[in-house]
């Protein structure tokens, strides 16, 4: 005879076994973030950017890497997309119109709250197709996509 205790353990095992699967790959696409974003900074350091931040949050939005061109003195907002190199589409594409809007709001917001009237500033994607077989990656960096 199957008694509540008995049933609420097992709902909560079987609970236990499904959002482990979620959380591990919360996990592996946060630990890809981050090592996309990365690889990113380091490029654009190597470029004469300075990283001023990463992941500015605000509302919805987030800001991957805020960045200073030094040779220009603009500030660029930079969108990171990481890619398996067997991806159909580039990390580019994926910055839709949906995105912009939301990374639009975010940047106001943060020019609000840190920069100047007289600020330059632009918007920047990094794509990055990665290929985990090879150990490789390849970077590739947009300049001043239209955001604004």
């Amino acid at each position: 005879m199957w008694t509540w205790k008995r049933v609420f353990g097992k709902v909560l095992s079987y609970w236990k076994k499904v959002s482990s699967l979620f959380n591990t790959k919360n996990t592996k696409n946060t630990d890809l973030g981050k090592l996309g974003e990365d690889l990113a900074a380091n490029f654009l350091k190597r470029k004469g950017f300075k990283i001023l931040t990463k992941n500015w949050i605000y509302g919805k939005g987030e800001i991957d890497l805020v960045a200073l061109e030094k040779c220009h003195n603009i500030l660029v907002f930079v969108e990171v997309k990481l890619r398996s190199s067997n991806a159909s589409t580039s990390g580019y594409f994926a910055v839709d119109g949906k995105k912009k809007n939301i990374l639009r709001k975010t940047c106001k917001a943060y020019l609000r709250k840190f920069g100047s009237t007289n600020t330059c500033y632009r918007f920047d994607v990094v794509a990055i197709k990665i290929n985990q077989a090879e150990n490789s990656h390849m970077i590739l960096h947009y300049e001043n996509v239209k955001l604004f």
